[in-house]
Protein backbone atom coordinates (compact mmCIF):
# COMPACT_ATOMS: atom_id res chain seq x y z
CA UNK A 1 0.00 0.00 0.00
CA UNK A 2 2.80 2.26 0.91
CA UNK A 3 4.65 1.39 -2.69
CA UNK A 4 1.40 2.19 -4.07
CA UNK A 5 1.00 5.64 -2.76
CA UNK A 6 4.39 6.80 -3.11
CA UNK A 7 3.88 5.91 -7.03
CA UNK A 8 0.80 7.89 -7.66
CA UNK A 9 2.57 10.64 -5.35
CA UNK A 10 6.11 10.89 -7.37
CA UNK A 11 4.11 10.36 -10.68
CA UNK A 12 1.85 13.49 -9.54
CA UNK A 13 4.84 15.85 -8.93
CA UNK A 14 6.05 14.51 -12.60
CA UNK A 15 3.01 15.32 -14.43
CA UNK A 16 2.42 18.52 -12.59
CA UNK A 17 5.58 20.02 -13.27
CA UNK A 18 5.05 20.10 -17.25
CA UNK A 19 6.12 23.35 -18.79
CA UNK A 20 5.07 22.61 -22.29
CA UNK A 21 1.52 23.47 -22.06
CA UNK A 22 -0.60 22.49 -25.24
CA UNK A 23 -1.63 25.65 -27.03
CA UNK A 24 -4.96 25.54 -29.76
CA UNK A 25 -4.66 26.04 -33.02
CA UNK A 26 -5.81 28.07 -35.42
CA UNK A 27 -6.21 31.68 -35.84
CA UNK A 28 -6.55 33.66 -32.43
CA UNK A 29 -8.06 37.21 -32.41
CA UNK A 30 -6.65 39.63 -29.45
CA UNK A 31 -9.02 42.72 -29.50
CA UNK A 32 -8.51 45.59 -27.40
CA UNK A 33 -11.03 46.59 -24.26
CA UNK A 34 -11.47 50.42 -22.78
CA UNK A 35 -11.98 50.33 -19.16
CA UNK A 36 -15.12 52.52 -18.91
CA UNK A 37 -16.15 51.91 -14.92
CA UNK A 38 -14.49 50.32 -12.20
CA UNK A 39 -15.26 48.81 -8.51
CA UNK A 40 -14.26 46.36 -6.49
CA UNK A 41 -17.02 44.49 -7.11
CA UNK A 42 -17.24 44.21 -10.99
CA UNK A 43 -15.49 46.19 -14.00
CA UNK A 44 -17.21 47.12 -17.29
CA UNK A 45 -15.26 47.21 -20.42
CA UNK A 46 -15.99 48.20 -23.96
CA UNK A 47 -15.22 46.98 -27.22
CA UNK A 48 -12.78 49.83 -28.82
CA UNK A 49 -12.78 47.85 -31.62
CA UNK A 50 -16.71 47.18 -33.13
CA UNK A 51 -16.41 45.35 -36.59
CA UNK A 52 -19.63 44.54 -37.52
CA UNK A 53 -20.78 42.53 -40.08
CA UNK A 54 -23.59 40.72 -41.82
CA UNK A 55 -23.85 37.00 -42.88
CA UNK A 56 -26.65 36.16 -45.41
CA UNK A 57 -27.75 33.07 -46.68
CA UNK A 58 -30.61 32.45 -49.13
CA UNK A 59 -32.72 29.18 -50.45
CA UNK A 60 -34.68 29.52 -53.58
CA UNK A 61 -38.22 27.44 -53.99
CA UNK A 62 -40.80 28.18 -56.77
CA UNK A 63 -40.76 31.80 -57.18
CA UNK A 64 -39.90 32.30 -53.45
CA UNK A 65 -36.80 33.35 -51.95
CA UNK A 66 -36.11 32.14 -48.31
CA UNK A 67 -33.61 34.63 -46.55
CA UNK A 68 -31.55 33.97 -43.05
CA UNK A 69 -29.20 37.17 -42.22
CA UNK A 70 -26.99 36.99 -38.90
CA UNK A 71 -25.06 39.97 -37.14
CA UNK A 72 -23.61 39.41 -33.84
CA UNK A 73 -24.57 41.80 -31.26
CA UNK A 74 -27.14 43.88 -33.33
CA UNK A 75 -30.91 43.75 -32.20
CA UNK A 76 -34.02 44.21 -34.76
CA UNK A 77 -36.01 47.30 -34.19
CA UNK A 78 -39.09 48.37 -35.89
CA UNK A 79 -38.27 51.68 -38.24
CA UNK A 80 -38.62 55.09 -36.45
CA UNK A 81 -37.31 56.01 -33.15
CA UNK A 82 -34.06 57.12 -31.86
CA UNK A 83 -30.37 55.74 -33.80
CA UNK A 84 -29.45 53.82 -30.77
CA UNK A 85 -26.12 51.66 -31.53
CA UNK A 86 -26.32 47.83 -32.41
CA UNK A 87 -29.84 48.56 -33.06
CA UNK A 88 -32.23 48.80 -36.37
CA UNK A 89 -33.38 47.21 -38.96
CA UNK A 90 -32.68 45.86 -42.68
CA UNK A 91 -34.01 47.58 -45.96
CA UNK A 92 -34.40 45.38 -48.79
CA UNK A 93 -33.83 46.29 -52.62
CA UNK A 94 -34.91 44.18 -54.94
CA UNK A 95 -33.36 44.77 -58.77
CA UNK A 96 -32.63 48.09 -57.82
CA UNK A 97 -35.65 49.32 -55.85
CA UNK A 98 -36.35 49.47 -51.96
CA UNK A 99 -39.18 46.95 -51.36
CA UNK A 100 -39.23 46.89 -47.42
CA UNK A 101 -38.44 47.68 -44.29
CA UNK A 102 -37.57 43.89 -42.46
CA UNK A 103 -37.30 43.52 -38.21
CA UNK A 104 -36.48 39.91 -38.50
CA UNK A 105 -32.90 38.12 -38.92
CA UNK A 106 -35.30 35.74 -41.58
CA UNK A 107 -38.08 36.25 -43.68
CA UNK A 108 -39.43 35.57 -47.23
CA UNK A 109 -39.31 37.36 -50.46
CA UNK A 110 -42.70 35.54 -52.40
CA UNK A 111 -43.71 35.70 -56.08
CA UNK A 112 -41.03 37.52 -57.66
CA UNK A 113 -41.03 36.55 -61.53
CA UNK A 114 -39.28 34.45 -63.23
CA UNK A 115 -35.92 35.18 -64.57
CA UNK A 116 -32.59 36.80 -63.09
CA UNK A 117 -32.57 39.14 -60.23
CA UNK A 118 -30.58 41.67 -58.13
CA UNK A 119 -30.63 41.50 -53.93
CA UNK A 120 -29.81 43.75 -51.44
CA UNK A 121 -29.76 43.81 -48.25
CA UNK A 122 -28.58 47.22 -46.00
CA UNK A 123 -28.37 47.17 -42.00
CA UNK A 124 -30.04 50.33 -41.09
CA UNK A 125 -30.12 52.46 -37.92
CA UNK A 126 -33.40 52.98 -36.40
CA UNK A 127 -34.23 56.74 -37.94
CA UNK A 128 -33.13 54.70 -41.51
CA UNK A 129 -29.37 56.14 -41.44
CA UNK A 130 -27.15 53.63 -43.23
CA UNK A 131 -24.76 51.12 -40.97
CA UNK A 132 -22.62 51.13 -44.11
CA UNK A 133 -23.52 47.45 -44.12
CA UNK A 134 -24.45 45.56 -47.21
CA UNK A 135 -24.77 42.45 -48.64
CA UNK A 136 -26.09 41.98 -52.24
CA UNK A 137 -26.51 39.04 -54.67
CA UNK A 138 -27.87 37.61 -57.74
CA UNK A 139 -30.48 34.57 -58.19
CA UNK A 140 -32.70 32.99 -61.02
CA UNK A 141 -35.80 32.83 -60.36
CA UNK A 142 -37.47 29.15 -63.06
Amino acid sequence: MKRIFCTVFLLGIVTGCVEDKPRPEGNLEVVPLQVVNHSFEAMEVINQQRKMNITVKHHIRDQDVYVECYIPSFTFKEKGGKKVEGEGHLQLSVDGKVVEHIQTAAFVIRGLEKGAHTFEIEVVHNDSTSYELKKSWNATIQ
